[in-house]
């Protein structure tokens, strides 16, 4: 099981794939571990199934809700009729007291797809209407940068929904004081020279490229083999960032160990 807290994450990937990494990436740098359908796949058997277990062990969900309808499962469900497999996944985690955060597009830059058939269009159509009249708050999601903005505002409300500190928020909160103490370091130093500084800079800059990227580059590791236990992926994932930024892996790897024992 995964020592951070999980956040489902639901979309039609055809339509809002770029959008929903972009929430992955940000969710990661906040502490959590994202999910959703495309990484965990269909082998284990009945769709909702999986998307049933896979909500039941996360903290909440985020749904990015466009125009497309996308998949539906063979028969209508007993609970919510004729429905999408991502609406089912929205309306599974509120039936069962889930924390759901709603971004409905509004002009939104979706990815290119095809569009789907007038039938599919009124389906998605209604369940968009149905969300605007019955909840009781949601987000437009009209830009990248007022997505990733309005996920970043659900700080607080997210930190309520874990138990404790996450190891990965911690390396965060470890290097947001580890920036500020060398800053204070270079401007109080007066051996500190113009190349220490950029050094200082290009060193913090791959860390946060790092933090940006963790989510994308962990949910690869996790698809290139199955099976791997939770430590496995978190190795290979440091030795893939490393490799992507040019610093060492063990390094990094030891860094964060050592500012949770601090």
């Amino acid at each position: 099981m995964s020592p951070r807290p999980a956040i489902f994450i639901s979309a039609v990937s055809c339509e809002l794939r770029s959008a929903r990494q972009l929430v992955a990436n940000t969710l990661t740098f906040l502490g959590y571990d994202p999910e959703w359908q495309d990484i965990f796949g269909t082998e284990e058997g009945d769709l909702c199934a999986v998307l049933r277990r896979r909500i039941n062990a996360s903290k909440g969900i985020v749904q990015l809700v466009g125009s497309c309808y996308g998949a539906e499962p063979p028969a209508p469900d007993d609970q919510f009729g004729r429905v999408s497999y991502t609406q089912y996944e929205a309306l599974y985690a509120v039936s069962r007291g889930k924390k759901a955060y709603l971004f409905l597009d509004e002009g939104f830059p979706t990815d290119p797809h095809e569009e789907e058939d007038e039938e599919k269009r009124k389906l998605q159509s209604d369940y968009r209407a149905r969300l605007k009249a019955t909840s009781h708050l949601y987000h437009s999601l009209s830009t990248r940068e007022g997505l990733e903005a309005s996920v970043l505002k659900l700080r607080d409300d997210l930190t309520r929904l874990r138990r404790g500190v996450t190891r990965w928020a911690a390396f965060v909160a470890v290097l947001l004081g580890l920036s500020a103490g060398l800053s204070v370091w270079v401007l109080e130093s007066q051996r500190s020279s113009n190349q220490q500084l950029q050094v200082v800079q290009e060193k913090l800059e791959k860390l946060q490229q790092g933090v940006n990227s963790f989510a994308e580059v962990q949910n690869k590791v996790r698809q290139e083999q199955a099976g791997q236990k939770p430590e496995e992926v978190e190795q290979r994932t440091y030795e893939e960032l490393g490799k992507q930024l040019g610093l060492d892996p063990t390094m990094l790897k030891n860094s964060f160990r050592s500012s949770l024992r601090s």
